[in-house]
């Protein structure tokens, strides 16, 4: 249990709050001739929350004598906490840290694991273990929990803290967990405290595939080698997160690349290209993410803003890019531009133009594959410039967000079911070092990229990846409509 995220009620207070576990109901409590008000309604986070306990039957809210009692079970998992009743020793357990639903999908997907369920075995266990970290394994042949915890601690790269663990550190950080080994004491203390481990776990028993699986994606995330993002988009400071992180963005380029990109424009090739960095890339799960580019900050402040009015939650990362692409001259002359540090347009022959612009592609891992599928929707609504909503300027004359386009950007690299509104291309991906460019080309336009990267740039070579484009972009892309 994370002692700075966690409580182990007292007795009182056990006895108290667990209404769907001990307290008798309110109707008992007015046969004592005490004060009751029976059905209280409760908001978490501004929003209606409807208690039930674990079979799924509603739990009444009280108060009595002045007191408002809660069941902890159900405010628990309005809160996203973990819960644990130990009836022997008359304590209820509440953790915070959050548990990852998709572990098992991301450890097969990233590492190969496959999915542990049952018992997990000693071999079965160091199998998994090999794949995130080299030299790490259990000697123990009864695999126990806390055999698996500290393996855990040391592939997250945590071996040094537990060890500075003493035995009253450790007496501490473990006080009121079920038994553990004292070999790996110092362990659970470190891993509980890391929130590596859960306090509601029995670190006596023998390894399960669920606590295994939450385990082993723990170590991942602590050791820096799972997902690279912000938070979520129903987190509080997601929005300061976005402006802080979207402020450390500076330029940054590959010449060769850079060269070659442009290049493919001027033979139009393409009508443009990303230029990206490995190091930001947010290792998210591909059926539930969308990438969606844009250039204005406060676009993407307000787009999370109306992804949570709609009930919608996604892991939130920002990874920037620089953007060099045709500017289509029905969007305005580029003479009446105002060019910055971050955005400018340059001729080039043939009376085109090309924006060079910095921007940032949102990756938006979302809870579940219907709320990817829904983005499309709340994006037409809320988000694009359409000829009905728009006057002859071109400016909105409906409320949308800051920053709509015409022509907005999302991707996803696996099939949408929505296939009358996405449409496969290609992203033809050419790798300089930890460098890539992405010049986008329909199925059957890549043929054309991969003549001109042979010819201006020979060393290098394409990696064509398949990606599923909005209508809208795909419609520029193609040069078909504006909208």
């Amino acid at each position: 249990m994370n002692k700075k995220n966690s409580r182990i009620l007292s007795a009182s207070l056990a006895a108290a709050m667990t209404a769907a576990l001990v307290i008798p109901a309110a109707a008992d409590l007015v046969k004592k001739d005490l004060a009751v008000d029976a059905g209280l309604s409760v908001y978490v986070d501004g929003k209606l929350t409807t208690p039930t306990d674990v079979n799924g039957k509603g739990v009444d809210v009280f108060a009595a004598d002045g007191t408002t009692y809660l069941p902890v079970r159900a405010m628990s998992n309005a809160l996203g906490a973990q819960i644990s009743y130990d009836a022997d020793g008359y304590k209820v357990y509440v953790d915070t840290a959050k548990t990852d639903d998709k572990a098992a999908d991301y450890l097969k997907t990233y590492f190969g694991i496959a999915p542990m369920t049952g018992t997990v075995t000693t071999a079965a266990f160091n199998a998994a273990l090999a794949k995130i970290s080299e030299g790490v394994k259990v000697e123990d042949a009864n695999l126990t929990v806390g055999a698996a915890v500290k393996a855990a601690v040391e592939a997250a790269g945590l071996k040094e803290l537990a060890l500075v663990y003493s035995a009253e550190k450790s007496a501490a950080a473990t006080a009121g967990c079920s038994k553990i080994q004292d070999a790996y004491l110092p362990y659970v203390a470190c891993a509980l405290d890391t929130s590596l481990a859960s306090g509601t776990w029995k670190f006596d028993a023998k390894l399960d595939g669920d606590t295994a699986t939450q385990l082993l994606m723990n170590a991942v995330n602590i050791a820096g080698k799972g997902r690279n993002y912000l938070g979520n988009a129903s987190d509080p400071d997601i929005y300061q997160k976005l402006q802080s992180t979207w402020a450390t963005f500076g330029n940054f380029d590959d010449a060769t690349l850079s060269q070659l990109g442009a290049d493919l424009v001027i033979a139009g090739a393409s009508t443009g290209y990303n230029l990206k960095y490995d190091g930001y890339n947010a290792n998210f799960l591909p059926e539930y993410t969308l990438q969606y580019g844009h250039s204005d900050i406060t676009h993407a402040v307000q787009l999370i803003g109306l992804l949570n009015g709609e009930g919608i939650d996604a892991k939130v990362a920002l990874e920037p890019k620089t953007s060099i692409y045709e500017y289509m001259l029905e969007w305005g002359d580029p003479a009446n531009l105002t060019m910055t540090p971050t955005y400018e347009v340059k001729a080039i022959e043939g009376g085109r133009y090309l924006c060079y612009a910095t921007e940032y592609d949102m990756k938006l891992e979302f809870d579940t594959v219907a709320d990817k599928e829904a983005f499309d929707g709340i994006i037409a609504q809320y988000a694009k410039k359409w000829d009905t909503n728009t006057d002859g300027d071109g400016n909105p004359t409906v409320a949308l967000l800051a920053g709509a386009w015409w022509q907005p950007l999302y991707t996803s690299t696996v099939p949408m079911k929505d296939t009358e509104n996405f449409t496969l291309i290609k992203d033809n991906v050419v790798r300089n070092g930890a460098y890539t460019i992405h010049p986008f080309s329909t199925v059957d336009g890549t043929a054309a990229i991969a003549k001109v990267v042979k010819e201006k740039a020979p060393n290098l070579s394409v990696d064509l990846t398949d990606l599923y484009v909005n209508k809208a972009f795909y419609n520029y892309l193609t040069g078909a409509d504006h909208q």
